[in-house]
């Protein structure tokens, strides 16, 4: 059973990340995926962060160690979209697998994992490092309050919120259920960590995503457990951090766990389903705003992708398992059609000296 769970685990990887977007200047039809690159490195359940239009890949368990290990690595690499080039870069300090990582001001943000030479060896972790691009150095921050896995991740106004997921026998009370609806928030200027109120419904696998300063809580499983890993759950909860409420929102369409999402146009992708009836697993997209959803029928090769980052407008997977569970190092790319545009300054002068260029093309014109 063991050996099961933290097989589970280690698919249950960090949740992608968005690049924030400000305008949308281009609505193209989607497209089919295609393969750009290969992982430089096989590995699975690494971390993604995006910082600067750049995806960077943290940690993670090689190929070769994926059935009985060693778990965790130090390994960092780099890719460039732009460029379509991979870099490696320092190692992180501890050696870790199936963590977390958020990106604040230019800053990354390593939280949890495990590591171990076999499955029964395999020890969680608490430690939270930051990763800075500029220097290419790491840092040792606060540590969470408990050992975590499977947590949801989002970042609100510069502050970092974990939510659920499960927490180590050896942090809670014996009769506590291992799936939780504990919610906690990191402040990165003063290095601390604070709880805040629960969230509704107890969950592993849950996926989170931020729109408008508003954290959603997606999926995962929930809590009594039923069956191989459920019960698996369409529920969406949202967390407004300013008046430290839940709300629910409408059900999702398909239950999914052990999943990925991006944030594009404040618009949720859904990417991969550990649970999907359906193959290929079709992308669902939600819009929030309206509660409805739409359904991408281009799906990528892989059925579970070991990592998926959004930048400008476009989706990148970086490996995953097939349909017959096989390992696939390839990185795939989907291009929903929307562009953003860098802000030079505030975003009403911005506005004004894109309007303003674009009367003065039509009069040129």
């Amino acid at each position: 059973m063991l050996k099961v769970l933290r097989s589970l685990q280690a698919v249950m990887v960090g949740c992608a990340v968005m690049v924030l977007s400000h305008f949308a200047i281009e609505n193209a039809d989607a497209n089919e995926w295609q393969v750009v690159s290969e992982l430089p490195t096989q590995r699975k359940s690494f971390s993604t962060a995006v910082v600067d239009g750049k995806i960077y890949l943290i940690g993670g368990t090689l190929f070769e160690n994926d059935r009985d290990g060693p778990f965790g690595m130090s390994l960092v690499e780099v890719y460039d979209p732009e460029t379509n080039t991979w870099q490696r870069l320092a190692d992180m300090p501890t050696a870790r697998t199936g963590s977390r990582a958020a990106a604040v001001n230019g800053k990354i943000y390593v939280l949890a994992g495990y590591v171990g030479k076999d499955h029964q060896g395999a020890k969680d972790l608490k430690r939270v490092e930051m990763y800075d691009p500029q220097t290419d150095t790491w840092v040792r921050k606060q540590d969470m309050s408990r050992r975590r896995a499977t947590f949801g991740i989002g970042v609100v106004a510069g502050k970092i919120y974990a939510i659920g997921g499960t927490v180590h026998p050896g942090d809670r009370k014996p009769e506590d259920p291992r799936r939780v609806d504990l919610v906690e928030v990191y402040n990165p200027t003063t290095d601390t960590w604070a709880k805040r109120a629960d969230m509704p419904t107890r969950r592993r696998g849950v996926k989170a995503a931020v729109i408008r300063d508003t954290l959603y809580a997606i999926g995962g499983s929930g809590w009594p457990p039923v069956g191989a890993g459920g019960p698996f759950l369409g529920t969406i909860e949202a967390y407004e951090p300013r008046i430290n409420r839940w709300t629910k929102r409408s059900e999702m369409p398909n239950p999914r766990t052990v999943f990925f999402s991006v944030v594009i146009d404040e618009k949720i992708y859904l990417i991969g389903d550990f649970t999907a009836e359906v193959r290929p697993v079709p992308i669902e997209v939600y819009e929030p705003f309206t509660e409805k959803w739409r359904v991408i029928p281009a799906a990528p090769t892989v059925e579970l992708p070991f990592g998926v980052a959004s930048v400008n407008g476009k989706i990148y997977v970086f490996g995953g398992y097939t349909e017959d569970l096989e390992l696939l190092p390839t990185v795939e790319v989907f291009d929903t059609g929307f562009r953003t545009v860098e802000a030079r300054g505030k975003l009403s002068t911005r506005w004004g000296e894109l309007k303003a260029g674009h009367q003065g093309q039509s009069q040129r014109d």
